[in-house]
């Protein structure tokens, strides 16, 4: 296994070192003297350099870099999931433009490939009651709900879509309204009888 490591490495030294590529080829390891001697090798003796004992060459791991690729790879892989389940929740062309930067085509794409039907006009809005229902769950869902903030918390607004079974582009219409009515005019919320409040209508 060693020897096939060492092989790989001095292959790739030659070919970057042919290519005129001398940074990566000194970012293996090597020195510009190494270089030049590894350049006038032929195959027989890189062959016979990397069965060679003790090893000339050990492949060594980048953690932090690793780690890093990690990390974008998963939040890669969340943002992709987090965008099919806004699009089966119903979130709305503008919204998935806002959060997402997709564009109505896109849109379409994705909900075909999600076997979703696509949509004409103008989502409905719920019923006052079913309103002041989601209200009062939102004010436990989000840390900051009376708050222009508010309409950011994208994974926040899931939840209450997915427990009121208002379409996901509604859901964030009535954060913005909810939020914007407390900034301009608190007494535009209503009082409920349980000491919830709601948008006046």
């Amino acid at each position: 296994m060693d020897s096939v490591v060492t092989l790989s490495i001095l292959r790739q030294a030659i070919t970057y070192v042919r290519e005129g590529n001398m940074r990566r080829a000194r970012a293996l390891g090597f020195t510009d003297s190494e270089l030049r001697e590894l350049r006038r090798l032929s195959a027989t003796d890189v062959d016979a350099l990397a069965s060679s004992n003790p090893v000339v060459c050990r492949l060594s791991v980048d953690h932090e870099l690793l780690g890093g690729v990690f990390r974008r790879l998963s939040t890669d892989v969340d943002r992709e999931q987090t965008i099919d389940r806004c699009l089966m929740l119903g979130a709305s062309v503008q919204m998935m433009y806002s959060f997402f930067g997709l564009t109505g085509n896109d849109c379409s794409t994705r909900r075909a490939l999600l076997g979703l039907e696509s949509r004409q006009g103008r989502l409905a809005m719920p019923s006052e009651e079913s309103e002041h229902d989601a209200y009062r769950r939102w004010q436990q869902i989000c840390d900051v709900p009376d708050d222009v903030r508010a309409a950011d918390d994208i994974q926040g607004m899931i939840v209450l879509a997915e427990e009121t079974n208002i379409p996901l582009g509604v859901v964030w219409q009535l954060v913005k309204n909810w939020s914007r009515a407390m900034i301009d005019s608190p007494n535009r919320l209503q009082l409920l009888p349980d000491g919830g409040r709601a948008c006046a209508r």
